[in-house]
């Protein structure tokens, strides 16, 4: 028979290898007692070492004729408490670093123990998990390392796994852009770029009319450019130059910055009558931020009150030095209606062209700008493209802006096929895919369909994270104006003493669970044009109102013809749809007239800001104003008699207009209101009259007896009327 001490040692040794019912047969077997936390061992010799007596009668064996447990093996307690202290001591428990998916040799080094000795018992564990396990390089569960934890006594600690290798996520951008520069050798001559630049109505459209003798101004709506175009003009000598007019009006900025980023040369024209305004001064401050060179034409000279002289002292003063003053720009004075100094002031152009020496890069894929965009019907979108280097012909693919093109007609200013075009000349691009690029924007040549999809797409998906990133801070600001609105609301209740929310009083007032919504009255518009450009122009008048009295509710843009769901969200909004430069089908109006809903079409883009002022100036509230009837002063104080009481009569002569019995009045005594309400008592002599007119004299008293009227007071009839508004927007033209 084995001694105590070691049955003890083979528990502590085996324990935590061994499976539940192995230690129970191991505890039978040895008269053991065995719990998770203490080894007991009953010996089968007695005090004096002999066998203990069998338990062979049957009061001492139970019904089954199985021997009883050993009792546990008892501690004689001492006098003292420390030992009793010591077994009520919580064991020590190890915290071992494990992580998901780790095999037993990790497992085995970190608690120190023997690999086989870890795998059989996973063997012994009745588990699907532990089944899988095969080899000593298996992954073990989460599962698993919970029960061999307990088996072993340990707690685990769960760390990532230090021997994975971090893998670093390669971006790569899929994005195209312009080639590098080219070499000198690949360069050759091209013709310049002109962009022609002025205020409104000073003749930048009847130059370009002269130049291809056609007649542009006639096809725009109240003869004024309010389209940025491209053209190419052949000269007599065989020249070619790609000209670019801007519209001059105020609501156009944009345009005109595009116009002057794109250009070689800027010719400003400036009607001599006039001088130099607003829209010119804002040209000036373009032509200067991108550098380009300037030619001055000064137009209708022919006019008698024509004043070249004054215009040049007037851009001397803005900066611009002219040739005249020993500068270096030159200056041109020209009638662009009757072609006087128009050839010459070509010459100058051309000149200055040759001294710039302007080059490019014609071979490979094209690069260019789009100067506008639209939606035409037959045609579809297309834009029109001023190219910059390359060469593009049909059948090519470009993108711009989140979309792409294949490109399936390529036409002339007038509407004429072409085949292909070089740098320096634009053309209208027709084969746009998903929606019109962005005027302005950059134009790069792509290998193939493929190829151009996968730039659209990485551009997208960029301007997706971007936006994901720009909401990611606004919600990380809200998380923190919530926590410390938190914070502050968890103080204020512990200094209170109340730790439930006691709602309305003054530090906890209730709030709604929504916001409210505007009780302003509102205006919506639905805005769809036949450019980008146009859309873009009304927009920023748009962002021009900021009245605090009617709001302006923007709820679509966009280009091309109004359609069904244009309808559909002004009925849902009841909103009005402005169709600037553009048209509605038949069927569709027919429906926007059953549907209630209002269509209005514009081709001057200020006739369309007018209307909208005019709808913004019905919805504002109705203004008080105070209408003077009469105005009288008081001479002299009575007291008179009025059943059997004495009451205050003030003897008053009206001196404007008449006082009324039935309206209201305001008395002013040096310039302080002392009284506002009605007449008690209006007469002449001693009869009752309705009204007393300018110069009779009249008694007066008042319907507030309180209120004494003194000599000298100041009594005005009035009257409250209700009148509409109009708005103070000014959209700056």
């Amino acid at each position: 028979m084995v001694s105590s001490r070691t049955v003890r040692q083979c528990c502590l040794t085996y324990f935590d290898k061994a499976s539940s019912s192995e230690l129970q047969q191991f505890a039978v077997n040895n008269h053991v007692f065995i719990d998770s936390k203490h080894f007991s061992y009953s010996s089968p010799l007695n005090a004096k070492g002999k066998k203990k007596k069998k338990l062979t009668e049957p009061d001492e064996a139970n019904k089954d004729g199985e021997v009883p447990k050993a009792p546990a093996m008892k501690i004689r307690k001492s006098k003292g408490n420390h030992q009793e202290k010591f077994l009520k001591k919580k064991p020590v428990v190890r915290r071992v670093d494990v992580w998901d998916g780790m095999n037993i040799n990790d497992l085995a080094e970190r608690n120190g123990r023997d690999p086989d000795d870890i795998f059989e018992a996973i063997m012994y564990l009745n588990d699907d998990d532990a089944r899988r396990i095969r080899s000593l390089k298996d992954p073990i569960s989460r599962k698993i390392l919970m029960v061999l934890a307990s088996k072993m006594g340990n707690k685990n600690n769960f760390i990532a796994n230090p021997y994975k290798k971090i893998e670093t996520k390669i971006v790569v951008d899929k994005d195209v852009y312009k080639r590098s520069a080219p070499g000198p050798g690949a360069l050759v001559g091209r013709p310049p770029v002109v962009t022609i630049m002025g205020h409104i109505d000073h003749g930048k459209t009847s130059l370009l009319d002269f130049l291809r003798k056609s007649r542009i101004v006639a096809g725009e709506h109240g003869g004024i450019t309010q389209h940025i175009g491209a053209f190419t003009v052949t000269l007599d000598n065989g020249n070619a130059l790609t000209f670019i007019d801007t519209p001059g009006h105020a609501a156009f900025t944009g345009m005109r910055s595009r116009g002057a980023n794109i250009t070689d040369i800027v010719i400003l024209i400036i009607d001599a009558c006039e001088g130099v305004l607003e829209q010119t001064r804002e040209s000036l401050r373009m032509i200067r931020q991108s550098r380009a060179p300037l030619i001055v034409a000064l137009n209708k000279i022919d006019k008698e009150n024509a004043d070249v002289d004054r215009v040049k002292e007037q851009l001397k003063e803005e900066g611009v030095s002219l040739e005249d003053h020993g500068g270096d720009v030159q200056c041109v004075p020209i009638s662009a209606l009757k072609g006087t100094n128009v050839p010459k002031l070509i010459e100058e152009l051309l000149t200055l062209a040759e001294v710039l020496e302007l080059k490019c890069d014609p071979s490979g894929l094209s690069e260019g700008a789009v100067i506008e965009s639209q939606v035409e019907q037959g045609l579809g979108r297309t834009a029109t493209v001023l190219l910059q280097r390359g060469t593009l012909k049909t059948s090519q693919f470009i993108v711009s802006d989140k979309t792409w093109c294949r490109v399936r007609l390529l036409l002339d200013d007038r509407g004429n096929r072409l085949d292909e075009i070089k740098p320096s000349q634009a053309a209208k691009v027709v084969g746009w895919k998903d929606l019109v690029p962005g005027a302005g924007s950059e134009v790069i040549g792509v290998e193939s369909e493929a190829r151009a999809k996968e730039v659209v797409a990485w551009r997208r998906a960029k301007e997706l994270q971007t936006t994901a990133e720009m909401q990611q801070e606004n919600i990380d600001e809200k998380r923190k104006m919530h926590q410390e609105t938190y914070e502050a609301f968890r103080m204020m209740k512990l200094k209170t003493g109340y730790f439930r929310p006691r709602f309305g009083c003054e530090w906890n007032p209730r709030l709604k669970e929504t916001e409210a919504e505007s009780d302003h009255p509102k205006v919506s518009v639905i805005v769809k044009g036949d450019v980008d450009g146009s859309v873009e122009a009304i927009l920023s008048c748009f962002e021009t109102y900021t009245s605090p009295d009617v709001d302006l509710d923007i709820v679509s843009f966009g280009v091309g013809q109004v359609n069904e769901n244009d309808l559909a969200m002004a009925e849902k909004f009841s909103a009005i749809v402005y169709a600037f430069n553009t048209s509605i089908p038949h069927q569709l109006e027919i429906s926007a007239q059953d549907q209630d809903v209002s269509v209005r079409k514009y081709n001057v883009i200020y006739h369309l800001i007018n209307d909208l002022k005019a709808e913004i100036s019905d919805k504002m509230p109705l203004a008080e104003l105070e209408e003077v009837l009469g105005r009288a002063t008081v001479l002299q104080l009575f007291n008179v008699t009025v059943d059997k009481k004495k009451v205050p009569v003030a003897g008053t002569r009206v001196t404007q207009g008449k006082i009324s019995r039935g309206v209201t009045v305001r008395v002013l005594r040096e310039n302080d209101v002392v009284f506002e309400g009605n007449l008690s008592s209006l007469k002449i002599h001693k009869d009752e009259v309705s009204e007393v007119r300018g110069g009779q004299e009249c008694g007066i008293r008042l319907e507030d007896d309180p209120v004494e009227l003194q000599q000298g007071d100041q009594i005005i009839s009035f009257t409250v009327k209700a009148e509409r508004q109009k708005t103070d927007w000014d959209p700056g033209f």
